[in-house]
């Protein structure tokens, strides 16, 4: 007869909702400061927002908030995944983790996103490197929580 709680078997679940909520935070804290920041030290790309390329305030701005989390989910499934085939140290796997996710999905969206829509190539530059960011942060949050 098994010994362990019901409740045991989920226990993985729980913690992969805690990293995947911890990192979603994270990420959207990170995404408010890397939004004062571009708006301080890159104003001239801060200013293509104003374009009417983008949406103006409206019923879809929850998506904004949302993003993070939904890119946690994202992150947290390929991190379970792949996090055996990922080596060395904490930092060099959120470092690989963030370019693989880089090359995998970003540049091909990106390169879309510009192909498509009239925006500037400083502006796919900055969301490159957003992304890059985000993924770095998360891959140091599950690599920290669940190696």
């Amino acid at each position: 007869m098994n010994s362990l709680p019901v409740f045991a078997k989920f226990l993985p679940l729980k913690k992969v909702l805690q990293s995947v909520l911890l990192s979603g935070i994270i990420l959207l804290l990170l995404s408010a400061l890397m939004f004062f920041a571009g708006a301080k030290f890159l104003p001239g790309v801060t200013q293509q927002y104003m374009s009417s390329v983008f949406r103006s305030a409206g019923k879809t701005d929850w998506m904004f908030y949302a993003h993070p989390f939904i890119v946690s989910i994202a992150l947290k499934w390929f991190w379970e995944r792949y996090k055996t085939i990922l080596k060395g140290s904490l930092f060099l796997k959120a470092v690989e983790m963030s370019l693989v996710y880089g090359i995998v999905a970003l540049i091909p969206v990106l390169w879309l996103t510009f192909s498509a829509i009239d925006v500037s190539f400083s502006m796919v530059i900055t969301w490159l490197f957003y992304g890059l960011v985000q993924a770095f942060a998360a891959g140091i949050i599950f690599a920290k929580l669940n190696p």
